[in-house]
């Protein structure tokens, strides 16, 4: 084997022929562009992904969360006391001074937010000029 011939032999391992023109390389300029319209695809493709089960209808169907129990009977309970409150021309203020607390905690238990504590059902019932019973009657839940 000639000189030649290993040169060619050794340029082919490497996946190159000594005759194969080189492919220049590119300069920092051209790379900056692809760099970000590569970047920027891949978020686009981020945001706008396709749910396979969903487009094909085999996605199960999720149940919504049902709040629970004590959740709904303090909204319903705030509605009613909310009704009350009305009906006499109440201001949330008024109640709060009359049971203690601030109006914002007044809110809070008209909105179902905040139970309302086992205490001040009696003071609550005297200001809205009901029994105590009425605010277990004939629940909304």
């Amino acid at each position: 084997m000639g000189a030649n011939t290993m040169l060619n032999h050794a340029a082919l391992s490497y996946g190159r022929t000594s005759s194969a023109p080189r492919i220049p390389a590119l300069s920092a300029g051209h790379n900056q562009p692809l760099r970000q319209s590569a970047g920027s695809a891949v978020n686009l493709m981020a945001d706008h992904q396709i749910d396979l089960e969903e487009l094909l209808g085999t996605k199960q169907a999720t149940m919504p969360r049902q709040e629970p129990e004590r959740i709904r009977w303090d909204k319903a309970l705030g509605k009613r006391i909310r009704h009350r409150r009305s009906q006499l021309g109440l201001s949330m203020e008024r109640v709060a001074e009359a049971v203690g607390c601030t109006y914002q905690q007044v809110q809070k238990y008209e909105l179902g937010r905040n139970a309302i504590k086992a205490a001040l059902v009696p003071v609550l019932a005297e200001t809205l000029a009901v029994p105590v019973t009425w605010f277990f009657e004939g629940s909304d839940i």
